[in-house]
């Protein structure tokens, strides 16, 4: 499923101003204030949004440090079904590392100018260099406080991929304790 330009101009705007929120039901985009939203609820405005843009999308679990401390467990002893994929820019990983080795970093900039996961697997793996995660597998998003790892989740249900997780304090939460 293509994305609508309605939502791509969502993405975009809360990717790079996250103080935008927006309307429900079809209804233009409207600023309603950062310090009257909290994180959480900007979160759950646009996974509404969302929803009501794209009627068969998948549900998005979202998961704090303990939960995915045993994810991380879990994918280092190379046990399970988890593709664990950060968001944040390179130049962000690379200031305060990744969260485990085990992590893929796929910028969220490049998911939605690539639209990655509707590539086929050749293609995937060519852009993204690391294979193309089985449609079965759990996809595990992380960003810096979890709202682009949000839009990723939202671009992979979009390819196929139903079994979507998104950690909610991200690289923030993840290295200040």
């Amino acid at each position: 499923m293509k994305v609508s330009i309605l939502a791509r101009a969502a993405l975009v705007a809360t990717a790079t101003r996250p103080t935008v929120g927006f309307a429900v039901g079809g209804r233009p985009l409207m600023v309603l204030g950062g310090d009257t939203l909290s994180h959480r609820h900007r979160v759950a405005t646009f996974s509404r949004f969302m929803s009501t843009t794209n009627t068969e999308m998948p549900s998005l679990k979202h998961i704090g440090r303990e939960e995915m401390q045993e994810i991380l467990e879990t994918v280092e002893q190379g046990e399970s079904n988890y593709v664990v994929i950060d968001v944040r820019n390179v130049e962000e990983i690379a200031f305060t590392g990744p969260l485990s080795p085990d992590v893929r970093t796929l910028p969220l900039p490049l998911i939605m100018q690539k639209n990655v996961f509707q590539l086929d697997s050749e293609e995937f793996e060519e852009v993204c260099r690391f294979s193309k995660p089985e449609p079965d597998a759990t996809l595990v998003f992380s960003c810096a406080a979890g709202v682009r790892s949000v839009h990723a989740a939202n671009f992979a249900a979009q390819g196929g991929y139903s079994k979507l997780v998104n950690y909610m304090g991200g690289a923030n939460e993840w290295f200040n304790p």
